[in-house]
């Protein structure tokens, strides 16, 4: 098992990402049509409140870990690796057990003063023992990034997604019959099975292939490139002798750890709070503007259940690039290497631009095609495209973030988070309990909250590394988007005429994705030797881009 470069581990866990997207965009539609939005809403009611609780438990040692390991790497440091590992999972260990005790001892507490619906308490309750399982991934999950080792967290990711639908359809469609709050009991159950699934998946591989034991470290201080992990699966490697070249105590250790996993834990506890407090805000308003409480879940189903989903969907691969930027960039600057820090940035930003320009203009352009065709619901397409025009800055947030994160600021990035949540939630507050805005008002709030958070982030960049953006090439990108918009806004009409609704649909897509990648290769915005670099598939890509005029 060898270290991949940055393209490579970032295009595996695209790669990953993606199908893992795909199977649970599968699965959404299916479970929208088994258990309904109401069923959904009173799955999204809860799940706000774990993912808080699992962002206080992770303690944001995924990334610290990440970080950590990728600095040990360069100089060596056995020693720091095994100890980054032991006191991560020390703490992430204590607080599972604390907030799962909290979680059932309080959980019917919970669910009847803080929502509207007191069937949430059956979700909510069934999903408490995956703290435990997620706040354990989060370090091997951490570990394997530091190391740019993405396929075994990929992997992982795959066998989740695969066991978590086929449990959530199975346990959901036999709950079904005991009603409906039951039905949204077997979904957190289906992402039990899952997340222990991945979890043990990626436990195996490290004590199979990448303990700490078995990395083949460079020896300090002669030779500080980044070594190999040992390639023998068949044979027990023998002990590697511990070496500390930073002469770095215990507590230094611990220190080093907790000021990066420190920030980023409130960073996300931000938002964590932001998405828990949500729901409730939500449901309140919609109660005052007059709706019934089965309406205002329906309402909320339909705007975080199917619209999030689909506005989201994109960060498949700018997630993707955030997580590889994390090592990559701390690799780089303990190096020394501040070219390789600004070019990563630049890489970031084109990417972003390349896949989140067209995604925001295609949910915008056929928002409501889009939720008619898949959740058979048209009045959510409203929703989508109040927040479509967000979609490339939300992109680009993840990938920022990372960068925060690698040249240590991960304090900046938390201070936007907070200035972006709290807009967010005044928004809701004010708005969403008039009548005549409700839902709207919430898809709203996210549009300018995203959009502030990534400015604020972009700023936050630009005064620590510079923010440099090629104007030719993003305008090249701009121009072969509109094009494409334009394509489709002629063809669309013409294939509704000779095909059914989804089937044009589907092909209307694809045929716009292919106008707009041939346009990117004839204005050179991308050659066939880009395409060359792509693992795997790069290489048919590139022959087949060669025939394409100007694409060389």
């Amino acid at each position: 098992m060898k270290r991949q470069s940055f393209i490579a581990g970032t295009s595996i866990l695209i790669a990953a990402s993606l199908i893992t997207r795909l199977l649970g965009f599968v699965y959404r539609i299916a479970l929208t049509r088994l258990i309904g939005s109401e069923g959904i809403g009173l799955f999204q009611m809860v799940f706000p409140i774990l993912t808080l609780v699992l962002t206080i438990v992770s303690a944001g040692m995924g990334t610290a870990i990440s970080k950590l390991v990728a600095e040990s790497l360069v100089t060596g440091d056995r020693t720091r690796i095994r100890r980054v590992m032991r006191y991560s999972f020390f703490i992430t260990s204590i607080l599972a057990v604390i907030f799962t005790w909290i979680m059932l001892r309080y959980g019917k507490t919970i669910s009847l003063h803080m929502y509207t619906d007191r069937r949430a308490y059956y979700p909510l309750i069934t999903l408490t023992p995956v703290i435990g399982i997620i706040a354990i991934s989060s370090v091997l999950r951490g570990y394997f990034q530091g190391l740019q080792q993405m396929s075994i967290p990929s992997v992982a990711s795959i066998i989740e997604t695969l066991i978590r639908i086929v449990g959530v359809w199975i346990i959901a469609a036999l709950s079904l019959k005991k009603g409906i709050e039951y039905a949204a009991a077997g979904v957190s159950a289906g992402m039990i099975l899952g997340e222990l699934a991945g979890c043990l998946y990626m436990y195996y591989a490290y004590r199979r292939y990448a303990s700490v034991n078995k990395l083949d470290l460079p020896e300090p201080p002669q030779n500080h490139s980044v070594a190999a992990i040992n390639h023998n699966q068949g044979q027990r490697s023998p002990e590697k002798k511990d070496v500390n070249p930073s002469g770095e105590l215990p507590a230094q250790t611990m220190l080093a750890l907790l000021q990066l996993a420190i920030p980023v834990t409130f960073s996300r506890l931000i938002g964590s709070i932001a998405f828990a407090l949500e729901p409730i805000l939500v449901m309140r308003a919609l109660l005052t503007a007059g709706l019934t409480a089965t309406v205002s879940t329906k309402l909320y189903g339909a705007y975080s259940g199917m619209a999030i989903p689909l506005l989201v969907f994109p960060t498949v691969f700018t997630y993707s690039l955030a997580v590889q930027l994390v090592p990559s960039i701390s690799e780089a600057v303990a190096s020394g290497r501040r070219g390789t820090v600004a070019r990563r940035l630049t890489q970031s930003f084109r990417i972003t631009a390349l896949i989140g320009f067209p995604t925001s203009l295609m949910l915008l352009q056929f928002a409501t095609p889009l939720c008619t065709v898949i959740y058979a619901q048209p009045k959510v397409g409203h929703i989508l495209a109040i927040m479509a025009p967000s979609g490339f800055l939300l992109y680009l947030q993840g990938p920022l973030s990372g960068i925060l994160q690698g040249i240590n600021r991960a304090s900046t990035a938390m201070r936007n988070s907070l200035i972006g949540s709290a807009v967010k939630l005044l928004i809701i507050y004010l708005f969403a309990s008039t009548p005549s805005a409700n839902i709207n008002a919430v898809a709203w709030s996210l549009t300018i909250a995203v959009s502030l958070t990534t400015l604020l982030h972009m700023i936050s960049v630009h005064r620590a590394i510079g923010f440099y953006v090629d104007p030719r090439d993003t305008a090249k990108t701009l121009l072969c988007t509109i094009l494409m918009g334009v394509s489709m806004h002629v063809l669309w009409p013409i294939y509704q005429t000779v095909m059914p609704r989804s089937i044009a649909l589907s092909a209307l897509l694809f045929t716009g994705l292919l106008i707009y990648i041939i346009l990117l290769l004839i204005t050179r915005t991308i050659t066939a030797n880009t395409l060359a670099r792509l693992p795997g598939v790069g290489r048919p890509l590139s022959r087949v881009a060669r025939l394409i005029p100007f694409s060389r």
